[in-house]
């Protein structure tokens, strides 16, 4: 149920004997429940019912104690009953809500809920929980607004304070931080920008805080468009953007790119394209749907692409510290390599500060053109020599962008690496390789425009 906030739903009434009665026994039930008492709470307030079988506030606190029970049909029946004699009681539409939840009948609970908000439209909780709804129906914009607004009402409220940042998490990653402080990174973007933004139109696409669509303003751009699918990022952005004294030099979008018309949006096609919606395996930030459309609907032909290519390169890769993320052996004395068939196929890790070791030289594993209409699904053998001995788990892959002539960025895994807000990629084999100086192991490499994947082709043997 939700947290009691310690106030009485239901005012005391002045009455007969017989109502008397009913409270006193309503008040002895909630001190039964405050210290754990619950078999005697329910007992006291049935002679409630008995006395008043339509009592609100029995029914109410009943409805509570079946569903501690786990009896959420009953919970539910009492707290309808309860709602029937007191309907303009929103804790008790809001407590109805909470129940159907748990019944999987999540309109009807969004339903009770939005009614506990018509009652009471500063009610922390029932606002707290149509958050609650909208982050479990992936709705991560209107969970946000719900928690901030709950928060506005009760800076204190834990519920919705808590989920806030499981909802923020979401929908900005904390690497985000991280990629705005990579240093390396920064300086290489703003370089390509400046030897081409000046006098160009420029559309930015995944604005985020803004940063890219800054550096083309700053390096004296025609002008600039950016865009971010999030309206509350987007509201941040152009925040930031003022703040700045740029928000007369940039036209921040609340759209995604896919959506972005000529005419209504940008007066024209853009000259040039900065973006930074990389993840680490190049593709799975879905670049690839998202460039074929730009270049297709918003770019003018032969325009230029910040960055104009895209990478994934790795290394084999060994070492325990590394290997334990996958393959387990034994523990304890005991022998567990069979649970080794639940291990997944590939991770994403920071592995700049995980001692390991480099079995081979670097290799791409696949390469994108951005200048021109993105690839189709590929599929390449790559076959890697084993440079250094050793016990072999998989590969560790890593990021590379051509930004402009001479201008490269590559988070290659390195001990003194500055802040990476990309990460690494850890690709597993079905079992480890012990290696020997030019030993060959073949790879298998595919992606379908979304997913890139690397294994071993021992495991198709």
């Amino acid at each position: 149920m939700t947290p009691d906030r310690q106030r009485d739903p239901f005012p005391k009434q002045a009455g007969d004997v017989k109502t008397v009665e009913t409270e006193t026994l309503l008040t002895q039930a909630a001190a039964c429940t405050k210290r754990g008492d619950i078999g005697q709470a329910e007992k006291l307030l049935r002679q409630a019912l008995a006395r008043d079988p339509r009592h609100p506030g029995a029914l109410f606190e009943l409805g509570r104690i079946a569903y501690l029970a786990g009896n959420k049909n009953a919970a539910a029946d009492c707290l309808r009953k309860a709602i029937a004699g007191a309907p303009d009681n929103g804790r008790f539409h809001n407590e109805l809500g909470y129940v159907l939840i748990g019944l999987g009948e999540r309109q009807q609970a969004l339903h009770a809920f939005k009614r506990a908000c018509e009652i009471d439209p500063e009610d922390a909780d029932a606002i707290g929980n149509i958050g609650t709804f909208h982050l479990a129906e992936g709705q991560i914009n209107e969970a946000v607004t719900a928690y901030r607004r709950a928060l506005e009402i009760d800076p204190h409220h834990l519920n919705s304070r808590v989920n806030l940042e499981v909802a923020l998490k979401n929908a900005v990653p904390p690497w985000h931080f991280a990629m705005m402080n990579d240093v390396p990174r920064n300086a290489v973007y703003d370089e390509a920008i400046r030897r081409v933004a000046p006098g160009r139109s420029v559309l930015d696409i995944g604005t985020g805080a803004g940063l890219l669509a800054m550096m083309a303003a700053r390096a004296d751009a025609k002008w600039v468009a950016s865009c971010e699918q999030t309206p509350w990022i987007a509201a941040k952005a152009k925040q930031v953007v003022a703040a700045n004294g740029l928000g007369d030099r940039i036209k921040l979008i609340a759209k995604h790119s896919g959506d972005l018309k000529i005419g209504p949006d940008l007066s024209e096609r853009a000259d040039v394209l900065v973006t930074e919606i990389f993840g680490t395996a190049v593709i799975n930030e879905l670049v690839i749907p998202t460039l074929a459309h730009a270049h297709a609907q918003l770019l003018r032909p032969g325009a230029i692409v910040v960055p104009n290519a895209a990478s994934a390169r790795a290394y084999l890769a060994g070492g325990p510290a590394l290997e334990g993320y996958f393959f387990v052996d034994g523990a304890a004395g005991f022998t567990i390599a069979a649970f080794n068939d639940f291990a997944r196929m590939k991770m994403d890790l920071d592995v700049n500060h995980v001692p390991h070791d480099v079995l081979s030289d670097d290799f791409e594993v696949f390469r994108l053109d951005l200048t021109q209409p993105p690839a189709q699904p590929e599929k390449r053998v790559i076959d890697v020599v084993a440079t250094t001995p050793g016990r072999c788990f998989g590969v560790v892959q890593w990021l590379r962008l051509d930004l402009a002539e001479g201008l490269t960025y590559e988070n290659r895994p390195s001990p003194g690496a500055t802040i990476d807000g990309w990460g690494h990629m850890l690709y597993r084999f079905s079992e480890p390789i012990e290696l020997k100086v030019g030993d060959h192991v073949r790879l298998l490499a595919q992606h379908n425009r979304r997913v890139l994947l690397i294994w071993d082709m021992r495991s198709n043997s």
